[in-house]
């Protein structure tokens, strides 16, 4: 996170570091013990439920405007996890939500509803996240709009930053304001998983849901899955994982029309840490004894500058035995200087063997003010030079930087390592797409680092993974 954040954002994750007490991390949280799926949103849920301790992952203020040119590189910048566009400091939370809508709300199929609601007090600049129960039946946006789009009874889930809930209900009726309206069978021209990516312990169990157009049509469906090592998928949808790996399950009408939903199947949850010079001097020994799993170290920013205690950190994870992987912090401006500066990462680690991912870190407000094509021109220019030496390369991002200025076509390629600060739910509220890695907090407390540290979580063996693989000098 950027250094000048440290002191602002107050509410994030607090439930997550009174994991850590004040003898440090000897064992994280185990909040992600019993999730069977994590960004599925069938999990049971009380109208009063606990609470999310996530900061906002919303736009903020103004931000400064490069106009494309390069701006001067600042170190105090050049930090994993400094979403200072991306998230807004609430100073005055929501005692309440009210709605300003029925509670209980009939709405035609393939018709919109407005979500509207009010806080007390009035001036409070709190925010929500919605909670979508029944994914086949309505779809919602981060916005509060729902679209109707399968016919039953749906509820969303409104939340402020506090915890404050409000549920709102839909029946999803005919064009004839029929209730009992149900699906026919029909020619049908496109289907999607309502869920894109999913992720799923091994031994658990996640049906899926499927959106058929046009809306109220139907058609029989037949599954498949890309490695059924890894996931398996029965004829009516229902998807089991067997053990640790990624798979894609295709659901496929007689006519050939099909969609596809990309599955990350676990065994366990390592957890980690993510560090630069801004944790000073870190006991190692004390951090290897921690709880500890990985650790993920800054090694570069910009095309010329070096973390000043990028061996320090590493020689202190080989010392003590803890993986570790490298992220460099990207300037670039055009695909030519993305090229220069993976390069320039790459000289600074050529030396080292690490077990996980060789990270770009891509989020300085200035590329919200370019195109997507630019943007994802970049990404693919840097991870070109990355892989093309041999290594195994990652992105790191917030969802909402994803969403506004990247292809997220192009950014399947590659494996995506996600910062959103908060609990499973808001995650899932708001990104939809794969991940291996999740940051997850930004005020974690470890002992051997004094002050803040990153806290991460890791849903794949990359160790294993690399060094079958062979990437990495390994």
């Amino acid at each position: 996170m950027k250094k000048n954040l440290f002191g602002r954002i107050i509410g994030a994750a607090l439930s997550v570091c009174m994991a850590f007490g004040s003898a440090g991390l000897t064992v994280f949280a185990e909040e992600l013990e019993d999730v069977d799926t994590i960004m599925s949103d069938d999990a049971d849920l009380t109208e009063d439920g606990e609470a999310s301790d996530a900061d906002a992952d919303t736009d903020g203020g103004e931000q400064d405007n490069f106009d494309g040119e390069a701006p001067a590189v600042e170190d105090d910048n050049a930090v994993a996890g400094g979403f200072d566009s991306d998230y807004h400091e609430v100073t005055l939370p929501a005692r309440s939500i009210r709605l300003k809508v029925s509670q209980t709300n009939n709405i035609e199929i393939g018709k919109t509803f407005q979500i509207k609601y009010a806080f007390t007090p009035l001036k409070s600049d709190d925010y929500v996240t919605y909670r979508n129960f029944n994914k086949s039946v309505v779809k919602v946006d981060q916005d509060g709009l729902v679209t109707a789009v399968g016919y039953g009874e749906a509820k969303v889930q409104l939340e402020t930053s506090g915890g404050r809930k409000k549920n709102v209900y839909f029946v999803v009726t005919g064009s004839d304001g029929d209730v009992e309206a149900e699906p026919e069978r029909g020619e049908v021209t496109d289907i999607e998983f309502a869920d894109s990516f999913i992720m799923l312990r091994a031994g658990k169990s996640f049906k899926t849901d499927v959106i058929y157009y046009p809306l109220g049509l139907y058609a029989d469906l037949t599954y498949s899955s890309s490695d059924t090592s890894v996931a398996r998928v029965s004829a009516d949808g229902k998807i089991t994982g067997v053990s640790a790996g990624s798979a894609v399950i295709t659901a496929r009408t007689e006519n050939g029309v099909k969609t596809e939903m990309s599955v990350t199947v676990y065994d366990d949850i390592l957890r980690g840490i993510d560090v630069s010079k801004w944790q000073g001097n870190i006991d190692w020994k004390k951090v290897s004894v921690s709880g500890v799993d990985f650790v993920m170290i800054r090694s570069s920013f910009g095309s010329e500058h070096t973390d000043e205690m990028l061996d320090r950190n590493v020689k202190g994870c080989e010392k003590y035995g803890i993986p570790y992987g490298f992220y460099h912090y990207t300037y670039a401006t055009t695909p030519a200087e993305a090229r220069r500066e993976a390069k320039y990462f790459l000289k600074q680690i050529k030396d080292y063997n690490p077990e996980y991912p060789i990270v770009l870190d891509i989020e300085e407000s200035f590329y919200k003010e370019m195109s997507r094509k630019q943007v994802t021109d970049i990404i693919v220019a840097f991870m070109e030079v990355v892989e093309n030496a041999g290594y195994y390369g990652m992105v790191y991002n917030s969802p909402n930087f994803i969403k506004a200025c990247i292809n997220e076509k192009t950014l399947k390629k590659y494996d995506i390592w996600i910062a959103c600060w908060g609990d499973e739910d808001r995650l899932a509220a708001l990104y939809d797409g794969h991940y291996g890695i999740w940051q997850y907090s930004s005020t974690g407390r470890v002992n051997g680092i004094n002050g803040d540290v990153d806290l991460d979580y890791s849903y794949k063996d990359y160790a294993s993974i690399i060094r079958k693989g062979g990437y990495n000098n390994l």
